[in-house]
């Protein structure tokens, strides 16, 4: 079925799903639609150039439906997953073992924000907590249940009130591989899939839903919460906008901790949308003023 080339990644819609990927002139690109769980694709699509626009590949399907499916593409015999996925499948052991993430989940899930709306705390009345979501509440002193989770973080907003914070600036979100070329990558920089919130920061097998919780949770009890997004050097300035835009939408944060150095900083003070929110910029002197 004729899909369309804008917005990148896939959207589900009424009673179609479209797939859109960025791919390299002159490479080809196979869509594999698997049954959820499954090893072997239920159908293979082959994306080609001449059928898309620039860079840009995209077809729609029909009788796919968000929950039963998952995605992944290929190219030259090679697996490969959409970086712009909202949200990934991965192997039984993963969150344990840091085996590499698998495929793109097909989701469409509804959620009740209850009236949630972010808090426009002055920057001048802020008092903010730099956390990491696994390792906040990871050891046995922490005494919550959910341990290293995104409900870990929610057990522990009664302590961020006993303290006076009111604004929470959580280091990267999404998924990334924890272990490559031999190093273990625990606090997230670098490479990574920037749409979708990291699988093993869940209690059970929602993340999506669990960060919601947590960013509904904190804004009930007066604190703000702030993604560090410092993406890498082979971002995109319009990937990068669209990421932010993305979250500020779908998961009602509050605002961004951003690499300078990755994404035009102009770009992102001039974005009509991103000006609702809290933009900061990263600037380790200072961070590193504080540490000492």
């Amino acid at each position: 079925v004729q899909g369309h080339p804008f917005p990148l990644g896939v959207t589900v819609e009424e009673d179609r799903v479209n797939f859109s990927v960025s791919v390299p002139a002159g490479k080809e690109c196979i869509l594999s639609v698997y049954k959820a769980g499954e090893e072997n694709p239920a159908y293979t699509f082959d994306m080609k150039q001449k059928e898309g626009m620039g860079e840009i590949r995209f077809l729609a399907l029909e009788s796919v439906f968000p929950g039963e499916y998952e995605y992944a593409y290929r190219t030259g015999g090679k697996i490969w997953v959409d970086p712009f996925a909202k949200e990934l499948t991965y192997t039984e052991d993963a969150k344990e073992k840091k085996n590499p993430l698998r495929r793109g989940r097909l989701v469409n899930r509804q959620y009740d924000w209850e009236g949630d709306r972010r808090l426009y705390l002055p920057y001048h009345e802020v008092i903010a907590y730099s956390l990491h979501i696994k390792g906040f509440t990871k050891h046995r002193s922490s005494g919550v249940k959910h341990k290293g989770t995104f409900r870990g973080v929610i057990e522990k907003i009664p302590y961020l009130k006993e303290l006076g914070i009111n604004q929470i600036q959580c280091m990267p979100v999404y998924e990334f591989a924890e272990s490559a070329k031999g190093y273990t990558n625990y606090w997230g920089y670098g490479p990574g899939y920037f749409f979708a919130p990291k699988a093993s920061y869940a209690a059970g097998n929602d993340a999506v839903t669990e960060l919601k919780d947590m960013v509904k949770e904190c804004h009930r009890a007066g604190i703000e919460v702030i993604l560090e997004m410092p993406f890498n050097s082979e971002i995109l300035p319009q990937t990068a906008l669209e990421c932010l835009r993305y979250y500020m939408l779908e998961y009602h944060v509050d605002g961004f901790l951003v690499n300078p150095y990755h994404v035009p900083w102009e770009m992102l003070q001039k974005d009509p949308l991103l000006k609702d929110g809290k933009i900061l910029c990263k600037d380790d002197g200072f961070q590193n003023v504080m540490r000492r």
